[in-house]
């Protein structure tokens, strides 16, 4: 049930772009583990299998955090879409499209979402959105900047990040209708989480039975075993930890807003391509890193006099 309450606060918009500057590590941490030799399942299973592991015993002390029943198709749905977005973004990185392209293709999603959240959601449609959009994608283009002398890059790479960008649509739009539903962040994280794997559990065991690509598709345990210690950080600062952040603030802010917050992630995915793999900084990243921080601002800035009357009941 739906209850009248602000949907535009403070907090929540601050819990989603703290959770968007931490899932910058997504495709830079995909690259990271690529270079080590995972596989492309192992990078794709790997945040949401150890997410659920580690959010177990938190759903054994505390039932009222567990799934009902009558959520069962919700989080089926969110498993489908999970397991085409975690295959199709990381596929992206693992067939060597650049960082950047990556970035571009996948964040796309706040035009999805703005158009999805009024179709699913009767979410409004308003100036200050698209002047906010305008923004964001003035700032996307800059942030990868030109492309000349990066060679080609994969066409089934590219078409893979930009399934990506409808599935993360798609991703706010269900987290943003748990919410409404009244489940609980560690609900929702957990039932996305443990969807997805399941899902991917499935094409495993399916391409498995086929023998096609199977360097692609090896799922190893060991793996895991030896480089335990960046799967440790990445399941806690890059998945989990911003998951229940961002779950936490669809509490209060509508899909199409939360979806244009969300694009603090390229800008951090830029800034730690450059820490990690030294991939260039340059003006145009900074200043398509300004028009993003300001399409945010733009959202987060309040209208005197004016509040949303529906959303669900903050924590």
């Amino acid at each position: 049930m739906v209850r009248k309450v602000e949907t535009r606060s403070a907090p929540h918009a601050v819990a989603v772009l703290v959770g968007s500057a931490l899932y910058g590590g997504i495709t830079v941490g995909g690259r990271y583990f690529d270079q080590l030799g995972f596989s492309l399942l192992e990078i794709s299973i790997m945040g949401g299998l150890f997410g659920t592991l580690t959010l177990l015993p938190a759903l054994w002390r505390r039932p009222e955090w567990r799934i009902q029943w009558s959520e069962k198709w919700l989080f089926v749905a969110y498993g489908l879409m999970g397991t085409t977005l975690q295959l199709t973004q990381f596929a992206a990185v693992v067939l060597g499209v650049p960082i950047a392209i990556v970035a571009l293709l996948l964040y796309t999603q706040p035009v999805w979402t703005v158009l999805l959240g009024r179709l699913w959601l009767a979410e409004p449609i308003t100036r200050r959105k698209l002047a906010a959009l305008a923004l964001a994608a003035i700032g996307i283009v800059l942030l990868v900047g030109p492309t000349d002398g990066q060679g080609e890059h994969s066409t089934i790479g590219m078409a893979a990040a930009a399934v990506a960008g409808v599935m993360l649509s798609l991703w706010v739009i269900l987290a943003r209708l748990s919410a409404l539903r009244g489940n609980h962040p560690v609900t929702t994280t957990f039932g996305y989480q443990s969807s997805t794997t399941l899902g991917l559990f499935v094409i495993w065991a399916a391409m498995s039975l086929s023998g096609q690509q199977p360097e692609m598709w090896r799922l190893d345990p060991g793996v895991f075993a030896v480089h335990w210690l960046p799967v440790l950080i990445y399941t806690a600062a890059v998945n989990l930890g911003p998951n229940l952040l961002v779950m936490w603030g669809m509490r209060g802010q509508e899909a199409s807003i939360a979806g244009v917050l969300l694009l603090t992630e390229p800008v951090a995915a830029a800034i730690l391509a450059w820490l990690m793999f030294g991939e260039t900084v340059t003006g145009h990243v900074w200043l398509g890193g300004a028009f993003i921080l300001g399409a945010n601002a733009a959202l987060v800035a309040r209208v005197p006099g004016r509040r949303a009357s529906s959303g669900p009941e903050p924590a």
